[in-house]
């Protein structure tokens, strides 16, 4: 069964799926504001998948503009249970209708994992690499 999610310790339990997550750079602090936010400001949209009263998945959304104006739809955070592989399947169908709904014209997937992974996991479902960003920080410290 898969939910919208609006419930804060649902959003905790969500977050605490972030240590499963190996090389993960999204910290618990800014995926729980970010579901929080979205509450209010309707552009954060969080799903959670149980079975029975496990959960088994975690899919959080966010509408955007990305950098040329179009309205996108990210997936901006997507936890699996390993024993779930058909959740890829779901997760995918709930963005689209969302997309949809929201008149997004992409659906965009941000992630540090290989690239031969996620094409093996999601390119059967349409979506296709369209650029790759090498991370250059250029920072100066403030104090």
């Amino acid at each position: 069964m898969i939910k919208l999610c609006e419930n804060s310790d649902e959003f905790l339990n969500i977050c605490e799926k972030l240590k499963e997550i190996k090389g993960a750079r999204l910290t618990g602090k800014i995926l729980y504001t970010s579901m929080i936010a979205g509450l209010y400001g309707g552009q954060v949209f969080t799903f959670v998948s149980y079975d029975n009263e496990k959960m088994n998945g975690s899919l959080v959304l966010l509408l955007t503009r990305d950098q040329i104006g179009e309205l996108s739809l990210v997936l901006f955070f997507v936890w699996i249970d390993s024993h779930y592989p058909n959740l890829h399947k779901e997760f995918i169908e709930i963005a689209t209708q969302k997309a949809k709904e929201l008149k997004a014209e992409k659906i965009s997937i941000l992630t540090n994992r290989n690239e031969k992974v996620i094409d093996r996991r999601i390119g059967k479902y349409g979506f296709k690499k369209t650029c790759s960003i090498w991370e250059n920080r250029i920072e100066k410290e403030v104090i």
